[in-house]
């Protein structure tokens, strides 16, 4: 199958750095699909966020590290658009704060779930989800993932728009896949819209629904944050981020793949077939070096400074949970994200009817990000990331790579780029290469 590339531009303002403006106020009534674009939106929180994070305190952390006007960035642009749309919670969470039990998840239809997979998800469709164990671990976001799914699939519209964080970031990619692997025709030829704020899959193996993007995935935006590390001592090692390789459509070549079939193999491992079924179709490594081939189309990666909640909303000068560590200097950050999402959601068709809260241009939030950069470079280790300790400790690792073998990452220093030298990003003299696609440096 081979997907044409379909746009669905609004009245967004293309500014710095390809970077949308304010977006337009719309009245129409309150309703999960936009009845003037057709176009349905679906968030996926975070692990142990809930779908009111950054609106109420929940337990072990407060809603006052959030940025009054962008909240959790995927709880406050659902709050946001022409109709309620539809949130998806955390991994380990429950729905709300106030409540300890979860509402059921959407499981058995419209898409044509293998057995296989419904039997793995059962312990997460409904009930108390709240489990530090669950939070730690992550195997909810496949029933998360197939819960969104078919919430995009029953709404019938002729675009499906995904933002989420973390996780949630990851499990829009899974959902993709299972639009494409367990619907109908038309639900496979519907055009998938990706905002992916660090998609973070946690511990464990990468599978090939993670480290490649379907061919319904017709735009994929990914923000990574520069100011995370791989320093021994911190948590920061479970934070290591995918970078879903583009599809055929995205390179202009052939969007035809073949999904992988259940076989003695996989029974002789204990793979199951839902979790395999991308890894015969990995295509190009978006981070391994290559000159001459051209760059991918709806295919766009940005390095942003900041932690990874520090994109989605945070505001403490540490990245962590002590509002009493709140920092005016960090705001910029969440606040061009904020920016970022409406712009691209309404860019491909999702409609606000609530007005952009942050005024400021994109231009002026990133003058300040980089004048003001003391606080982001102590996230991360220091002003300079050399150290006499091996393996670049105070570098992030990114990775394109499915299977089980940690090591397989990449020094995201090594794979953007040259940041511009206008801009402050911290980099180590052992910096070197660059990867076939281009990023953007917010």
């Amino acid at each position: 199958m081979l997907l044409k590339r379909r746009k669905f531009i609004k009245s967004g303002l293309l500014g710095t750095a390809g970077l949308f403006l304010s977006s337009p106020v719309s009245a129409l009534p309150r309703f999960a699909m936009s009845e003037k674009s057709n176009t349905i939106t679906v968030s996926f929180c975070g692990t142990s966020c809930t779908r009111d994070e950054g609106e109420i305190s929940r337990d072990g952390s407060n809603k006052d590290i959030y940025l009054p006007s962008t909240g959790y960035i995927p709880v406050r642009i659902m709050k946001e658009l022409d109709g309620f749309g539809k949130s998806v919670r955390g991994c380990g969470q429950n729905d709300w704060e106030a409540s300890n039990t979860s509402e059921p998840l959407l499981i058995k239809g419209p898409l044509n779930a293998p057995h296989s997979l419904l039997s793995y998800i059962q312990n997460y469709i409904s009930g108390d989800q709240y489990s530090l164990i669950e939070a730690a671990k992550g195997d909810s976001m496949p029933a998360l993932a197939l819960h969104g799914a078919n919430i995009a699939a029953a709404s019938k519209a002729e675009a499906f728009n995904f933002i989420g964080h973390s996780r949630g970031a990851c499990e829009a990619i899974i959902a993709a896949w299972f639009l494409y692997a367990y619907g109908d025709e038309k639900i496979r030829n519907t055009p998938v819209n990706i905002f992916a704020i660090e998609p973070v899959p946690g511990p464990g193996a990468w599978s090939g629904l993670l480290t490649q993007l379907p061919p319904n995935v017709i735009n994929y935006v990914g923000i990574y944050a520069w100011d995370m590390c791989d320093n021994v001592n911190s948590t920061d090692r479970i934070f290591q981020a995918v970078v879903p390789r583009p599809n055929g459509l995205m390179r202009g070549e052939s969007n035809e793949i073949t999904l992988h079939n259940q076989s003695w193999k996989n029974w002789v491992k204990r793979e199951d077939s839902w979790s395999v079924l991308a890894d015969d179709a990995q295509q190009k490594n978006p981070l391994a070096p290559d000159d001459k081939t051209p760059q991918p189309q709806g295919y766009e990666l940005y390095a942003s400074r900041g932690r990874h909640s520090t994109v989605a909303g945070n505001t403490t000068a540490n990245g962590a949970y002590d509002p009493s560590k709140d920092n005016n200097n960090v705001a910029p950050v969440p606040e061009l994200i904020y920016k970022m999402a409406r712009g691209y959601l309404t860019q491909w068709g999702s409609n606000f009817r609530i007005p952009c809260a942050i005024e400021e241009d994109v231009l002026t939030l990133r003058k300040h990000i980089h004048m003001f950069h003391r606080e982001f470079d102590q996230m991360g280790g220091g002003p300079l990331r050399n150290s006499s300790l091996p393996n670049r400790p105070y570098v992030r690792r990114i990775s394109s790579i499915r299977g089980y073998n940690p090591l397989n990452t990449y020094y995201m220093e090594d794979v953007v780029g040259n940041p511009p030298y206008k801009l402050t990003y911290p980099v180590t003299s052992e910096r070197t290469g660059k990867g076939w696609v281009d990023w953007k440096f917010l």
